[in-house]
């Protein structure tokens, strides 16, 4: 944060706003931070954010493996050394074979993407398949795993069973299994499901009659995951009592993605309709959709910082608005306590690393989007 307000004093015309900024130091803080609290393999989630730069200055380090969810995200992590994981329930026969024609292992949803892999096998090699298996699968093998949300992704056990005869049957490489148990659902569930693991583990190698080499653990880390109270250690401890041949991962977008990014709107009027000050930024739900919290049943709108171009002291509670003539286009606001911006001046929200850029729907009102700088 004081960095970008040093650019802005340094010279406030080189931010063109609404903007996003990304630090690519503190993304390699996150990873490392999380390989070393999880002790596996860490792969990367391309939705979170999947801008080109960010991802090209971050290979080097980024060396676990990525995952992708469609042909573009495909593209742009193409070419690197870290292995690439394909993953999309609704991943059609042209985005399979480009899969496999790119040498990305295949995060496998269901049997009708099963038969399609096969026919594609019989003339390419493949670089190894993952069954996707569904959170009931968890629950099947633990009993006392904690309840988890319905979801529509993976597949059930009697279909894993299915699926593993499949590969056996038409000789493909079926490296193991992946499983994901949506946002923010890591520490209440972990140990949990690695004690649901070591029975699944054993399950398939019985059913494939031969060792997996494989195990995507999952995600669901939040924003401020390092600190969080969980205790890694003894996680680490519950993974060790898994099979030594098995390489071991966990993916993350938001864990590793959120805190390396910011994004900067400025001022364009301030106005006030009876007690309520308005302040109307250049840059708002076009760009950062999910500043605007509309997904939430109760909206608590973050705070921004302030970089003010000419000093002033006078303080009011506000709320920030964008520019898409829409009335949810609010996103964020301050008390009493803080300074009322003016026009010129930039607000800048922290923690929008992940999916504020990429979950955002731009094309309404053909509004501009939002330049991207990488900080370093």
């Amino acid at each position: 944060m004081q960095q970008i307000k040093t650019m802005l004093n340094d010279n406030s015309a080189q931010i063109n706003t609404p903007c996003y900024l990304y630090s690519v130091s503190r993304l390699q803080q996150n990873f490392t931070a999380m390989k070393a609290a999880l002790g596996t393999q860490v792969i990367v989630s391309v939705k979170a954010n999947s801008n080109t730069d960010l991802l090209l200055r971050s290979a080097h380090f980024l060396n676990d493996g990525s995952e992708v969810a469609s042909i573009a995200e495909f593209q742009k992590v193409v070419g690197g050394q870290a292995t690439r994981y394909v993953n999309n329930p609704s991943a059609d026969k042209k985005f399979l074979r480009s899969a496999v024609s790119g040498k990305a292992r295949i995060i496998v949803d269901n049997l009708a993407q099963l038969d399609i892999i096969s026919e594609i096998a019989a003339k390419k090699p493949l670089a190894g398949l993952v069954l996707r298996l569904n959170p009931v699968v968890l629950k099947q093998f633990n009993c006392a795993h904690p309840k988890i949300r319905p979801d529509q992704f993976g597949m059930d056990w009697d279909t894993v069973c299915i699926a593993i005869e499949r590969c056996k049957a038409n000789n493909l490489p079926l490296l193991g299994f992946h499983l994901f148990k949506g946002s923010y659902s890591f520490e209440k569930s972990a140990v949990a499901t690695v004690t649901a693991a070591k029975d699944i583990i054993a399950e398939f190698e019985r059913r494939l009659e031969k060792p997996i080499s494989f195990v995507n653990l999952g995600g669901g880390f939040g924003e401020n995951w390092q600190q969080s109270k969980f205790d890694f250690a003894a996680y680490r401890a519950e993974l060790s009592q898994l099979p030594e041949h098995i390489t071991l991962a966990h993916e993350s977008g938001r864990g590793l993605m959120a805190n390396i990014g910011f994004f900067a709107t400025r001022v364009r009027y301030t106005k006030q309709i009876e007690d309520q000050h308005y302040v109307i930024c250049d840059g708002g739900i076009a760009q950062n959709f999910l500043l605007a919290k509309t997904e939430n049943t109760l909206r608590k709108l973050n705070t921004p910082a302030l970089w003010q171009k000419e000093p002033t002291q006078t303080k009011a509670a506000c709320q920030f608005v964008g520019s898409s003539c829409s009335k949810d286009d609010v996103i964020g606001k301050q008390s009493d306590e803080h300074i009322l911006p003016q026009p010129g001046d930039v607000m800048i929200f922290d923690n929008c690393g992940a999916y504020n850029a990429s979950y955002t729907v731009s094309p309404f009102l053909q509004l501009p989007a939002a330049t991207t700088y990488i900080i370093e």
